[in-house]
């Protein structure tokens, strides 16, 4: 199926016209909309509408209404969550999942106010490694040790908070890598809740 621009205009014409209207638009109404002073000119693209299968007639030859097409509701991501097992010593499997998971109500806490940041460098390993994805909670509460996107004299910087005899400062996880003190203002972008990896 291949329409031209034209085509493609009436027919989305025709769907507004049927949607506000409650009927369909006859061809004088679509000569009427497009400029078209002869109806014959209008009904050639009608015609070919109804060839593509596009747009249906009613026995008085009239354009039936436009099917809107079935929305399908996207569903939540849901994984079984199977466990736990063992980082050390290897233990028996367990077979039986133990609940079921929303990835993204377990992710996502605030979604108006979450945003994603790749990370690019290597301070924060080995907590956080370069092109992992931090999932960012904007108007979270900062606590001392809580990884932040941090604003230190207008410029930004994943650091964990600290705080020192009341003062605070970022720190990253690397040792080669010093303690970040503000000159003038340390603010705080969001807090980090999660981070994507893949392997």
């Amino acid at each position: 199926m291949t329409l031209t621009p034209h085509q493609r205009t009436v027919l989305n014409y025709i769907g507004e016209f049927q949607v506000k209207r409650g009927y369909s638009p006859s061809l004088a109404d679509l000569a009427l909309a497009f400029g078209v002073r002869s109806k014959n000119a209008i009904a050639k693209v009608v015609n070919a509408l109804v060839r593509e299968k596009q747009i249906e007639k009613d026995p008085k030859g009239r354009i039936k209404i436009i099917e809107a097409p079935t929305v399908v509701e996207q569903q939540p991501m849901v994984l079984p969550l199977f466990g736990p097992i063992a980082a050390g010593f290897a233990t028996a499997a367990e077979e039986q999942a133990e609940e079921l998971v929303n990835l993204e109500s377990f992710l996502v806490k605030d979604r108006a106010n979450t945003f994603l940041l790749r990370v690019k460098g290597n301070s924060m390993e080995p907590s956080l490694y370069e092109g992992d994805i931090v999932i960012v909670e904007r108007k979270k509460e900062p606590r001392v040790s809580n990884i932040v996107v941090g604003i230190l004299d207008g410029e930004f910087t994943l650091k964990r908070l600290k705080r020192d005899k009341g003062k605070y400062y970022l720190q990253a996880e690397n040792p080669d890598y010093p303690d970040l003190y503000a000159m003038d203002e340390l603010k705080i972008g969001g807090v980090v809740r999660g981070v994507m990896r893949k392997y």
